[in-house]
């Protein structure tokens, strides 16, 4: 029997399937060259950790901590080095590293946590223009910490209980009129009726402790973290009491001093708080600028969450007193996506308690 012709549409499928099969074969040849040329990337090079707060600081010594440790976790094991730029509560670092930094994964910033947040509640400038990035589109890589801030007491001044905070006029002091402290004071006065005296130009918070031991002021806010590293016989000896805590949840120390939420009656205030302070879950931490391509932003990820079990790492932050409570990338971008989410009454609710809006 005489064979069918092949017709054009089937001669054309055959050739189309060939085509593919071909197609897909090279692909899968290539494919592992590929990702071997990406996993020997940092091969060599060296990765740079810009720090945006003075050396010395906090900030500083969990970004030189995370760099003696991640180049291990690396692909090529880099060189790790780490650059203080300070500026503008680290938008000047935050602003060069996302504009015209390097965006093939050889750099990373450390920020402080409230540069996250300038374009929604400007804190350092006016509608937070000074900020030119989006905080949203950053490859945020984790935290190394989540911060609480606490109230802090002195066992010979007249503020020894947080029902002496709430019912005397007392003083505190503080760095400057934007720092977190400041910050605090002003919204316990608004919504909590205390009669606080704040008093600024204290540098740093071991000075502002120096003020507290000497009766020049009544209490001092900072990180719990700070004074645990700082003065831990002082708070084991209750020489230094806890007044107040201000974060998302009671640190695992603190289970006997309120939070600020819970002595905030209102509901839309209590949410505008929320607002303002979630940012502390932020803690100390680390991103990638948003042109590092994707396979590398895993990397850095991987990298970053390794490190964070790292025995030696670990080892080093307790040595150095460094409170760890770390989380993940993508645990830190849901933290920015949703407080950037937040309604916009809440926000503008949140600015008016700042003063950052009139």
């Amino acid at each position: 029997m005489p064979r069918e012709p092949t017709s054009v549409v089937s001669l054309g499928n055959r050739l189309s399937a060939f085509a593919a099969t071909m197609f897909a074969g090279v692909t899968l040849a290539c494919a592992p060259d590929a990702r071997a040329q990406d996993m020997d990337f940092y091969r060599g090079k060296t990765l740079t950790i810009f720090v945006g707060s003075d050396a010395g600081s906090g900030y500083d010594a969990y970004a030189r901590l995370v760099g003696r440790h991640i180049g291990r976790h690396l692909p090529g094991n880099p060189n790790v080095v780490v650059q203080n730029q300070p500026g503008a509560g680290s938008i000047t670092m935050a602003n060069a590293l996302s504009l015209g930094g390097q965006q093939d994964g050889t750099a990373i910033g450390a920020p402080q946590s409230s540069v996250a947040f300038e374009r929604l509640l400007h804190l350092l400038s006016p509608q937070g223009k000074a900020a030119t990035f989006d905080p949203t589109k950053l490859n945020w890589l984790g935290t190394v910490a989540q911060d609480t801030f606490v109230v802090l007491g002195w066992h010979k001044s007249n503020i020894r209980t947080t029902d002496d905070m709430l019912t005397k006029e007392f003083v505190v002091g503080t760095s400057g009129p934007n720092t977190d402290g400041s910050l605090i004071v002003a919204i316990m006065n608004k919504l909590m009726g205390t009669k606080i005296k704040l008093i600024t130009g204290y540098k740093g918070t071991a000075a502002q402790l120096l003020a507290l031991e000497a009766g020049e002021i009544d209490a001092s806010s900072m990180a719990y973290a700070t004074v645990a590293t700082l003065r831990p016989n002082a708070l084991r000896a209750q020489e230094i009491t806890v007044l107040l805590q201000i974060g998302r949840e009671k640190h695992a120390d603190l289970q006997h001093a309120p939070l600020l939420s819970e002595l905030i009656k209102d509901t839309d205030d209590r949410a505008a708080v929320s607002i303002i302070f979630d940012k502390y879950q932020m803690g100390r931490p680390f991103f990638a600028p948003l042109g590092v391509p994707t396979e590398r932003v895993a990397m850095l990820r991987a990298a970053f969450d390794t490190s964070m079990k790292d025995p030696a790492l670990i080892a080093e932050a307790e040595k150095q007193k460094l409170e760890m409570s770390p989380l993940t990338g993508a645990q830190v971008q849901t933290l920015v996506d949703r407080l950037y989410a937040s309604p916009e009454p809440l926000v503008r609710r949140a600015r008016l308690l700042l003063g950052t809006e009139k």
